[in-house]
Protein backbone atom coordinates (compact mmCIF):
# COMPACT_ATOMS: atom_id res chain seq x y z
CA UNK A 1 0.00 0.00 0.00
CA UNK A 2 2.85 2.41 0.77
CA UNK A 3 4.66 1.56 -2.33
CA UNK A 4 1.83 1.98 -4.00
CA UNK A 5 1.17 5.57 -2.28
CA UNK A 6 4.72 6.15 -3.34
CA UNK A 7 4.31 5.46 -7.03
CA UNK A 8 1.29 7.72 -6.93
CA UNK A 9 3.22 10.35 -5.23
CA UNK A 10 6.29 10.10 -7.98
CA UNK A 11 4.17 9.83 -11.05
CA UNK A 12 2.31 13.23 -9.80
CA UNK A 13 5.87 15.01 -9.28
CA UNK A 14 7.51 13.68 -12.88
CA UNK A 15 4.35 14.53 -14.97
CA UNK A 16 3.83 18.56 -15.09
CA UNK A 17 0.81 18.08 -16.82
CA UNK A 18 -0.82 15.80 -14.52
CA UNK A 19 0.52 17.48 -11.47
CA UNK A 20 -1.24 20.48 -12.85
CA UNK A 21 -4.28 18.61 -13.26
CA UNK A 22 -3.99 17.30 -9.63
CA UNK A 23 -3.91 21.02 -8.42
CA UNK A 24 -7.13 22.01 -10.78
CA UNK A 25 -9.11 19.34 -9.05
CA UNK A 26 -8.21 20.68 -5.33
CA UNK A 27 -9.14 23.56 -6.49
CA UNK A 28 -12.48 23.36 -7.85
CA UNK A 29 -13.59 20.99 -5.05
CA UNK A 30 -12.50 23.61 -2.79
CA UNK A 31 -14.38 26.24 -4.50
CA UNK A 32 -17.63 25.53 -3.18
CA UNK A 33 -16.73 26.52 0.12
CA UNK A 34 -14.60 29.05 -0.49
CA UNK A 35 -17.38 30.44 -2.49
CA UNK A 36 -20.23 30.23 0.64
CA UNK A 37 -17.77 31.86 2.78
CA UNK A 38 -17.37 34.51 0.43
CA UNK A 39 -20.99 35.11 0.32
CA UNK A 40 -21.47 35.24 3.88
CA UNK A 41 -18.71 37.36 4.35
CA UNK A 42 -20.45 40.05 1.85
CA UNK A 43 -23.77 39.37 3.58
CA UNK A 44 -22.36 40.24 6.75
CA UNK A 45 -20.90 43.42 4.95
CA UNK A 46 -23.95 44.61 3.64
CA UNK A 47 -26.15 43.79 6.86
CA UNK A 48 -23.65 44.91 9.19
CA UNK A 49 -21.38 47.92 7.69
CA UNK A 50 -23.30 49.67 4.23
CA UNK A 51 -27.03 49.58 5.81
CA UNK A 52 -25.74 52.37 8.53
CA UNK A 53 -24.25 54.11 5.14
CA UNK A 54 -26.37 57.48 4.10
CA UNK A 55 -26.87 55.63 0.87
CA UNK A 56 -28.22 52.72 -0.12
CA UNK A 57 -26.31 52.15 -3.53
CA UNK A 58 -22.83 50.54 -1.21
CA UNK A 59 -25.47 48.10 0.43
CA UNK A 60 -27.33 47.04 -3.70
CA UNK A 61 -24.19 46.78 -4.90
CA UNK A 62 -23.06 44.21 -2.03
CA UNK A 63 -26.61 42.37 -2.53
CA UNK A 64 -25.38 41.73 -6.40
CA UNK A 65 -21.89 40.51 -5.66
CA UNK A 66 -23.78 38.55 -2.68
CA UNK A 67 -26.38 36.31 -5.21
CA UNK A 68 -23.54 35.76 -7.22
CA UNK A 69 -20.71 35.04 -5.18
CA UNK A 70 -20.47 31.29 -5.49
CA UNK A 71 -20.19 31.56 -9.45
CA UNK A 72 -17.78 34.06 -8.82
CA UNK A 73 -15.80 32.52 -6.87
CA UNK A 74 -16.19 29.19 -9.15
CA UNK A 75 -15.03 31.29 -12.11
CA UNK A 76 -11.87 33.25 -10.79
CA UNK A 77 -10.31 29.58 -9.62
CA UNK A 78 -11.51 27.74 -13.25
CA UNK A 79 -9.56 30.81 -14.79
CA UNK A 80 -6.71 30.45 -12.39
CA UNK A 81 -6.57 26.18 -13.04
CA UNK A 82 -6.56 26.83 -16.80
CA UNK A 83 -3.37 29.25 -16.34
CA UNK A 84 -2.03 27.01 -14.56
CA UNK A 85 -2.46 24.00 -16.86
CA UNK A 86 -1.70 26.26 -19.95
CA UNK A 87 2.08 27.08 -18.30
CA UNK A 88 3.01 23.55 -19.14
CA UNK A 89 5.24 22.84 -21.59
CA UNK A 90 3.49 22.55 -24.92
CA UNK A 91 4.58 18.64 -25.19
CA UNK A 92 1.69 17.42 -25.17
CA UNK A 93 0.13 14.51 -27.02
CA UNK A 94 -3.40 15.70 -29.68
CA UNK A 95 -5.79 14.40 -27.58
CA UNK A 96 -4.35 16.16 -24.46
CA UNK A 97 -4.01 19.20 -26.54
CA UNK A 98 -7.38 19.22 -27.66
CA UNK A 99 -8.89 18.42 -24.27
CA UNK A 100 -7.41 21.34 -23.05
CA UNK A 101 -8.42 23.35 -25.42
CA UNK A 102 -12.30 22.51 -24.99
CA UNK A 103 -11.82 23.01 -21.36
CA UNK A 104 -10.74 26.60 -22.04
CA UNK A 105 -13.32 27.39 -24.20
CA UNK A 106 -16.31 25.84 -21.72
CA UNK A 107 -14.26 27.86 -19.01
CA UNK A 108 -13.68 30.85 -20.74
CA UNK A 109 -17.69 31.12 -21.66
CA UNK A 110 -18.65 30.59 -18.38
CA UNK A 111 -16.24 33.51 -16.75
CA UNK A 112 -17.72 35.49 -19.76
CA UNK A 113 -21.31 34.74 -18.54
CA UNK A 114 -20.69 35.33 -14.77
CA UNK A 115 -18.80 38.75 -15.59
CA UNK A 116 -21.68 39.72 -17.90
CA UNK A 117 -24.25 39.07 -15.13
CA UNK A 118 -22.28 40.81 -12.69
CA UNK A 119 -21.79 44.10 -14.73
CA UNK A 120 -25.16 44.29 -15.94
CA UNK A 121 -26.73 43.71 -12.08
CA UNK A 122 -24.13 46.80 -11.02
CA UNK A 123 -24.93 48.97 -13.74
CA UNK A 124 -28.72 48.36 -13.69
CA UNK A 125 -28.16 49.21 -9.66
CA UNK A 126 -26.51 52.61 -10.31
CA UNK A 127 -28.67 53.66 -13.63
CA UNK A 128 -31.86 53.21 -10.70
CA UNK A 129 -29.60 54.81 -8.44
CA UNK A 130 -28.76 57.83 -10.88
CA UNK A 131 -32.51 58.32 -11.47
CA UNK A 132 -33.66 57.92 -8.14
CA UNK A 133 -31.53 60.22 -6.83
CA UNK A 134 -32.31 62.96 -10.08
CA UNK A 135 -35.64 62.69 -9.07
CA UNK A 136 -36.02 63.41 -5.63
CA UNK A 137 -33.64 66.84 -6.18
CA UNK A 138 -36.16 67.78 -9.21
CA UNK A 139 -39.22 67.22 -7.05
CA UNK A 140 -40.76 64.49 -9.20
CA UNK A 141 -42.49 61.99 -8.73
CA UNK A 142 -41.81 58.02 -9.55
CA UNK A 143 -43.29 58.08 -13.17
CA UNK A 144 -40.25 59.18 -14.89
CA UNK A 145 -38.14 56.65 -13.25
CA UNK A 146 -40.36 53.68 -14.18
CA UNK A 147 -40.41 54.65 -17.57
CA UNK A 148 -37.10 55.58 -18.29
CA UNK A 149 -35.37 52.81 -16.00
CA UNK A 150 -36.59 49.71 -17.63
CA UNK A 151 -35.50 50.74 -21.18
CA UNK A 152 -32.29 52.00 -19.78
CA UNK A 153 -31.22 49.07 -18.48
CA UNK A 154 -32.26 47.03 -21.44
CA UNK A 155 -30.05 49.32 -23.86
CA UNK A 156 -27.50 49.07 -21.54
CA UNK A 157 -27.68 45.64 -21.22
CA UNK A 158 -27.65 44.65 -24.69
CA UNK A 159 -24.43 47.10 -25.07
CA UNK A 160 -22.67 44.90 -22.59
CA UNK A 161 -22.85 41.73 -24.24
CA UNK A 162 -22.32 42.77 -27.26
CA UNK A 163 -18.86 44.56 -25.43
CA UNK A 164 -18.43 40.97 -23.85
CA UNK A 165 -19.22 38.38 -27.46
CA UNK A 166 -16.80 40.88 -29.03
CA UNK A 167 -14.17 40.19 -26.42
CA UNK A 168 -14.70 36.06 -26.29
CA UNK A 169 -14.49 36.22 -30.02
CA UNK A 170 -11.15 38.03 -29.96
CA UNK A 171 -10.22 35.31 -27.43
CA UNK A 172 -11.13 32.70 -29.70
CA UNK A 173 -9.24 34.29 -32.99
CA UNK A 174 -12.97 35.40 -34.55
CA UNK A 175 -11.86 38.11 -36.66
CA UNK A 176 -14.43 40.77 -35.67
CA UNK A 177 -14.10 42.84 -38.55
CA UNK A 178 -14.65 40.47 -41.11
CA UNK A 179 -17.47 38.85 -39.08
CA UNK A 180 -18.74 42.80 -39.63
CA UNK A 181 -18.58 42.95 -43.07
CA UNK A 182 -20.18 39.77 -43.35
CA UNK A 183 -23.14 40.69 -41.81
CA UNK A 184 -23.19 43.60 -43.69
CA UNK A 185 -24.16 42.50 -46.65
CA UNK A 186 -27.31 41.05 -45.08
CA UNK A 187 -27.97 43.58 -42.89
CA UNK A 188 -30.17 44.92 -45.81
CA UNK A 189 -32.58 41.97 -46.05
CA UNK A 190 -32.43 41.81 -42.74
CA UNK A 191 -33.53 45.82 -42.00
CA UNK A 192 -36.91 44.97 -44.64
CA UNK A 193 -38.07 41.83 -42.54
CA UNK A 194 -37.91 43.09 -39.46
CA UNK A 195 -38.50 46.62 -40.32
CA UNK A 196 -41.93 46.40 -38.39
CA UNK A 197 -39.71 45.49 -35.61
CA UNK A 198 -37.14 48.13 -35.68
CA UNK A 199 -39.94 50.90 -36.27
CA UNK A 200 -41.20 49.55 -32.87
CA UNK A 201 -37.79 49.92 -30.97
CA UNK A 202 -37.10 52.79 -32.51
CA UNK A 203 -40.41 54.18 -31.33
CA UNK A 204 -40.13 52.74 -27.90
CA UNK A 205 -36.58 54.95 -27.86
CA UNK A 206 -38.74 58.17 -28.60
CA UNK A 207 -41.66 57.55 -25.87
CA UNK A 208 -39.23 56.94 -23.20
CA UNK A 209 -37.43 59.70 -23.68
CA UNK A 210 -39.41 62.25 -25.16
CA UNK A 211 -42.48 61.12 -22.65
CA UNK A 212 -45.64 61.84 -23.94
CA UNK A 213 -47.00 59.55 -20.89
CA UNK A 214 -45.33 57.77 -18.21
CA UNK A 215 -46.11 54.38 -16.65
CA UNK A 216 -48.87 54.82 -14.27
CA UNK A 217 -50.63 57.56 -16.75
CA UNK A 218 -54.06 57.14 -17.90
CA UNK A 219 -54.61 57.95 -21.45
CA UNK A 220 -57.21 57.64 -24.15
CA UNK A 221 -56.19 55.74 -27.41
CA UNK A 222 -57.79 57.20 -30.82
CA UNK A 223 -60.17 54.27 -30.45
CA UNK A 224 -61.68 55.47 -27.84
CA UNK A 225 -60.30 52.72 -25.54
CA UNK A 226 -59.63 54.68 -21.93
CA UNK A 227 -56.44 52.78 -19.80
CA UNK A 228 -53.88 53.15 -17.23
CA UNK A 229 -50.12 52.25 -18.46
CA UNK A 230 -48.66 49.52 -16.90
CA UNK A 231 -45.30 49.41 -18.61
CA UNK A 232 -43.80 50.93 -21.71
CA UNK A 233 -40.89 48.20 -23.62
CA UNK A 234 -38.41 48.22 -26.63
CA UNK A 235 -41.25 47.07 -28.66
CA UNK A 236 -44.87 47.69 -27.46
CA UNK A 237 -46.79 49.20 -24.51
CA UNK A 238 -49.02 47.60 -21.96
CA UNK A 239 -52.09 49.22 -20.88
CA UNK A 240 -54.69 47.77 -18.98
CA UNK A 241 -58.36 49.68 -19.47
CA UNK A 242 -61.31 49.29 -16.90
CA UNK A 243 -62.44 46.12 -17.51
CA UNK A 244 -59.03 44.56 -16.35
CA UNK A 245 -58.12 43.68 -20.03
CA UNK A 246 -54.49 43.85 -21.01
CA UNK A 247 -54.32 45.58 -24.43
CA UNK A 248 -50.28 45.58 -25.94
CA UNK A 249 -50.24 48.78 -28.49
CA UNK A 250 -47.00 48.46 -30.91
CA UNK A 251 -45.15 51.37 -30.11
CA UNK A 252 -45.27 52.87 -33.67
CA UNK A 253 -48.94 53.29 -33.61
CA UNK A 254 -48.58 55.16 -30.69
CA UNK A 255 -45.92 57.60 -32.09
CA UNK A 256 -47.99 58.37 -35.06
CA UNK A 257 -51.40 58.57 -33.34
CA UNK A 258 -52.61 61.07 -31.12
CA UNK A 259 -52.95 60.07 -27.33
CA UNK A 260 -54.96 62.04 -24.62
CA UNK A 261 -53.12 61.81 -21.27
CA UNK A 262 -54.96 63.01 -18.53
CA UNK A 263 -52.29 63.14 -16.30
CA UNK A 264 -50.89 66.21 -17.77
CA UNK A 265 -49.97 68.19 -17.40
CA UNK A 266 -51.12 68.08 -13.79
CA UNK A 267 -53.68 65.35 -12.42
CA UNK A 268 -56.61 67.51 -12.49
CA UNK A 269 -59.38 66.87 -14.92
CA UNK A 270 -62.81 68.22 -15.61
CA UNK A 271 -66.24 66.42 -15.18
CA UNK A 272 -68.78 66.99 -17.25
CA UNK A 273 -72.86 65.67 -16.06
CA UNK A 274 -74.79 66.53 -19.31
CA UNK A 275 -78.67 66.64 -18.92
CA UNK A 276 -81.92 68.50 -20.85
CA UNK A 277 -84.96 70.42 -19.53
CA UNK A 278 -87.65 70.73 -20.60
CA UNK A 279 -88.80 74.11 -22.41
CA UNK A 280 -90.46 76.74 -19.70
CA UNK A 281 -87.95 75.42 -16.49
CA UNK A 282 -86.52 77.97 -14.28
CA UNK A 283 -82.77 77.74 -14.83
CA UNK A 284 -82.18 79.76 -12.11
CA UNK A 285 -83.65 77.19 -9.29
CA UNK A 286 -81.54 74.66 -11.71
CA UNK A 287 -78.71 76.25 -11.15
CA UNK A 288 -79.05 76.64 -7.50
CA UNK A 289 -79.72 72.84 -7.20
CA UNK A 290 -76.83 72.26 -9.04
CA UNK A 291 -74.34 74.10 -7.33
CA UNK A 292 -75.40 73.21 -4.02
CA UNK A 293 -74.95 69.32 -5.15
CA UNK A 294 -71.44 70.33 -6.69
CA UNK A 295 -70.24 71.98 -3.94
CA UNK A 296 -71.32 69.33 -1.32
CA UNK A 297 -69.55 66.66 -3.42
CA UNK A 298 -66.19 64.79 -1.79
CA UNK A 299 -64.02 65.24 -5.19
CA UNK A 300 -65.32 68.24 -6.81
CA UNK A 301 -62.57 70.99 -6.15
CA UNK A 302 -63.33 75.27 -5.50
CA UNK A 303 -60.70 76.11 -7.98
CA UNK A 304 -61.94 76.25 -10.54
CA UNK A 305 -65.74 77.32 -9.38
CA UNK A 306 -68.22 74.74 -10.52
CA UNK A 307 -70.54 75.47 -13.21
CA UNK A 308 -74.11 75.10 -14.73
CA UNK A 309 -73.93 75.69 -18.27
CA UNK A 310 -76.50 75.69 -20.92
CA UNK A 311 -74.92 74.30 -23.59
CA UNK A 312 -77.78 74.57 -26.92
CA UNK A 313 -81.64 74.07 -27.65
CA UNK A 314 -82.89 71.61 -29.31
CA UNK A 315 -86.31 70.06 -30.02
CA UNK A 316 -86.56 68.43 -26.41
CA UNK A 317 -85.49 71.40 -24.52
CA UNK A 318 -82.45 72.73 -23.53
CA UNK A 319 -79.06 71.03 -22.96
CA UNK A 320 -77.43 71.78 -20.13
CA UNK A 321 -74.51 70.15 -17.99
CA UNK A 322 -72.70 70.06 -14.97
CA UNK A 323 -68.90 71.35 -15.67
CA UNK A 324 -66.62 70.88 -12.50
CA UNK A 325 -62.78 69.74 -11.27
CA UNK A 326 -61.68 66.95 -9.04
CA UNK A 327 -57.85 66.68 -7.86
CA UNK A 328 -57.51 63.83 -9.75
CA UNK A 329 -58.30 62.20 -12.69
CA UNK A 330 -58.65 58.45 -10.91
CA UNK A 331 -61.55 60.10 -9.20
CA UNK A 332 -63.49 61.47 -12.63
CA UNK A 333 -65.23 57.83 -12.82
CA UNK A 334 -67.18 57.91 -9.44
CA UNK A 335 -67.92 61.69 -9.31
CA UNK A 336 -69.68 61.52 -12.41
CA UNK A 337 -72.04 58.63 -11.40
CA UNK A 338 -72.48 60.20 -7.94
CA UNK A 339 -73.23 63.33 -9.48
CA UNK A 340 -75.75 62.31 -11.58
CA UNK A 341 -77.27 60.18 -9.42
CA UNK A 342 -77.71 63.05 -6.68
CA UNK A 343 -78.62 65.54 -9.21
CA UNK A 344 -81.20 63.20 -10.39
CA UNK A 345 -82.71 62.79 -6.83
CA UNK A 346 -82.35 66.46 -5.95
CA UNK A 347 -83.97 67.43 -8.74
CA UNK A 348 -87.03 65.13 -8.22
CA UNK A 349 -87.61 66.25 -4.89
CA UNK A 350 -87.62 70.13 -5.67
CA UNK A 351 -90.27 69.14 -8.50
CA UNK A 352 -88.17 69.81 -11.46
CA UNK A 353 -88.42 67.42 -14.81
CA UNK A 354 -86.07 66.10 -17.12
CA UNK A 355 -86.99 66.42 -20.76
CA UNK A 356 -87.93 63.00 -22.64
CA UNK A 357 -89.11 62.65 -26.07
CA UNK A 358 -92.49 62.72 -26.83
CA UNK A 359 -94.31 61.47 -29.83
CA UNK A 360 -97.32 62.50 -31.19
CA UNK A 361 -99.58 60.18 -33.75
CA UNK A 362 -102.44 61.70 -35.33
CA UNK A 363 -105.05 59.41 -37.27
CA UNK A 364 -106.39 61.23 -40.37
CA UNK A 365 -109.08 59.94 -42.30
CA UNK A 366 -109.50 56.84 -39.85
CA UNK A 367 -112.90 55.70 -41.76
CA UNK A 368 -111.71 54.31 -45.10
CA UNK A 369 -110.87 50.53 -44.78
CA UNK A 370 -107.67 49.42 -44.52
CA UNK A 371 -105.52 48.52 -47.22
CA UNK A 372 -105.09 45.06 -47.69
CA UNK A 373 -101.62 43.30 -47.28
CA UNK A 374 -99.07 43.25 -50.46
CA UNK A 375 -97.71 39.62 -50.71
CA UNK A 376 -93.78 39.66 -51.22
CA UNK A 377 -94.77 39.31 -54.67
CA UNK A 378 -95.83 42.73 -55.48
CA UNK A 379 -99.26 41.87 -56.31
CA UNK A 380 -102.57 42.55 -53.85
CA UNK A 381 -104.45 40.26 -53.20
CA UNK A 382 -108.65 40.84 -53.41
Amino acid sequence: MTMTHEKILELIETNPLLYRFVIAAVLILISFPLGWLFKKIVHALRSKIFSRTNTNLDERLAEVLEKRAKSIVFAILSLYVLWEVQMVSTEKSVGVERFIKIIDAVIYIYAAVVAISVAIGFIRVIIEHLLEEAAKSQRQDTKQLMTVAPLARNLISVLVILIAAAIVMEHFNINIGSLLVSLGVGSLAVALAAQDTLANIIAGVIIAFDQPFRVGDRIQLPNGTLADVQAIGLRSTRILDFDNNYHIVPNSELVKSTVINFAYPTHKTRVLVPFTLPFGTDIQKVREIAMQVMKSHRFVVSDPEPALQAMRITELGIEVRLACFVEDYVQRFDTEIELREELHRALTSEGVKLAVPHRVVRMENSDLPLASETPNNGTNQS
